[in-house]
């Protein structure tokens, strides 16, 4: 299963973030420099179905070759034993953090737009069909659209309107304004907005990448949260990216299956609403080139993920 983190397009939008991208067959692998001429890399949402063992030993040497830390290979793949075995036997370690989520909610766009309906939750159909009772439209916006750039100020607003709102720092403007520029000759990103009343009240940015439609951002307002909108937008997303070829719907980050306790709890039970399963994907492994230096870094890493 491809990722649109590697596409060309996306290496070239953290190229102008300030990583070094280095190319193996493909495989796009992120280099950052660190002070005192260190530096790390990072191969973002990989697929193990698409690395070779000779591939993965060819990471290796390029982290020695590199001089860097460690490098950080981050695989989609649902997590098995036998591939987690295989990753340690190769002489990687589980990485002491996850960059991008471990535990994903993932629906399945194969059934028809009732049947997909019909497996969500109760709470989840009814929220959708009082949203559409209530009259809520929900608007696709194509990123070669003119309009593409307005409607990304529209999500904006509701992004970080919901960001401070959790008391959260966000992305900023320029961050999705260069995303968008850099996907915007391509199919890969979608902006969905839904209005009530005239009035845009949630957004959504999803990508569309071999055949898995996935969540990446979003936001909404406060204002008419009685008439549900996000619910109708993300079925709305659905079908439009089943009617385009997509397999599954990813909403991304999640909690752990019973663990009621978690930051994540309350969006969990959104996301849920939506029917499908919890995933757990192998997420990050570390080869360490210098071990030392690399425990320096987790500890400062460690430090800075708590303020």
């Amino acid at each position: 299963m491809a990722s649109i983190l590697q596409t060309s397009q996306w290496a070239q939008f953290k190229a102008s973030q300030g990583f070094e991208i280095l190319n193996l067959d493909e495989v796009f692998i992120h280099k950052r420099n660190l002070p005192f001429g260190q530096n790390f890399l990072y191969v973002p949402e990989a697929s193990a179905n698409d690395l070779s063992a000779e591939q993965i030993a060819k990471l290796k040497e390029i982290c020695q070759e590199q001089d860097s830390l460690f490098i950080r290979l981050e695989l989609v793949d649902k997590f098995s034993s036998n591939a987690n075995g295989m990753l340690i036997g190769m002489g990687f370690a589980k990485a002491f953090e996850e960059v991008q989520p471990k535990w994903r909610q993932i629906v399945s766009l194969e059934p028809d737009k009732d049947q997909i309906l019909a497996q969500m939750k109760e709470k989840g159909r009814y929220n959708v069909r009082l949203a559409q009772k209530k009259g809520v439209v929900v608007k696709q916006f194509d990123m070669k659209d003119d309009k593409a750039q307005d409607a990304l100020g529209v999500f904006y607003n509701l992004y970080q309107e919901t960001y401070k709102r959790e008391g959260i720092t966000g992305r900023s403007l320029g961050y999705f304004q260069n995303l968008i520029d850099k996907f915007s000759q391509t199919d890969y990103l979608k902006l969905y907005i839904s209005y009530f009343e005239d009035e845009p009240v949630s957004a959504s940015l999803i990508s569309e990448c071999d055949g898995m439609a996935s969540y990446l951002y979003g936001g909404s307002s406060r204002r008419h949260k009685e008439v549900m909108a996000p619910y109708l937008m993300h079925f709305f997303a659905m079908t439009e990216a089943k009617s385009r070829g997509c397999k599954s719907y990813d909403l991304i980050g999640r909690s752990a299956p019973g663990e009621e306790k978690s930051s994540w709890a309350g969006l969990t039970r959104f996301k849920e609403s939506f029917g499908g399963e919890a995933v757990e994907i192998l997420g990050s492994y570390d080869f360490i080139n210098k071990k030392f230096l690399y425990g320096v870094f987790k500890f400062i890493e460690k430090i800075r993920r708590k303020h």
